[in-house]
């Protein structure tokens, strides 16, 4: 069993669980991580150092809005590369999660930048006007019940409508439903970008 865990690693299961189960254990933690509970303590007490969490003994760990920016990071590089493992070298999904796994924290900033430029991945907020594009990713704890009951998720065709003059809200016409979001909100929304309205015409 390991005993050393990656900050990132960490992170990154407490976002996934907080937003599968409602919240993150010790023991569940050390259970997707295959460590033992004192190791995931330990990485706990450094992070909540950094304000990267929130951790009081024999509660859930939450992570503070620092924290989840870092996780939604990693799980933003992992999906990314699961895409690219898929779709350009046609490897099965398992296989590419599993990778997907490995690269994603070896992946620096300049390299994840022209990863996405050659996907043509992007945060909604960098959305143009009269872009379209697909839902290919949501970061973690985003409020799913909210978008969902408009279409927003996985798979959604999105376009960018218009950004109020002073820069939010900005409006989307997803699938067929026009809504409004938050630069804040936008960001955390990675989607693949298929076309403009300049080339349907």
């Amino acid at each position: 069993m390991n005993t050393t865990i990656s900050a990132q690693d960490c992170l990154e299961i407490i976002a996934r669980l907080t937003e599968r189960e409602g919240h993150a254990h010790v023991s569940d933690i050390a259970r997707q991580l295959g460590v033992k509970k004192p190791s995931v303590t330990a990485t706990l007490k450094s992070l909540a150092d950094k304000g990267l969490v929130q951790y009081v003994s024999y509660r859930p760990v939450e992570l503070t809005r620092k924290g989840l920016q870092v996780a939604s990071k990693v799980i933003g590089k992992h999906q990314t590369l699961q895409r690219f493992l898929t779709q350009c070298l046609d490897l099965p999904a398992e296989h590419a999660d599993s990778l997907a796994c490995k690269f994603e924290h070896e992946l620096d900033d300049v390299a994840y930048e022209r990863l996405c430029l050659f996907l043509n991945v992007k945060t909604m907020d960098k959305l143009k006007k009269g872009e379209q594009a697909v839902v290919v990713g949501l970061a973690p704890m985003l409020n799913r019940r909210r978008f969902a009951s408009c279409g927003l998720t996985k798979g959604a065709a999105v376009r960018l409508l218009k950004i109020a003059p002073l820069g939010d809200p900005r409006s989307f016409m997803v699938n067929s439903t026009e809504i409004s979001l938050r630069t804040a909100e936008a960001r955390l929304i990675s989607v693949q970008v298929t076309g403009s309205d300049e080339e349907t015409q």
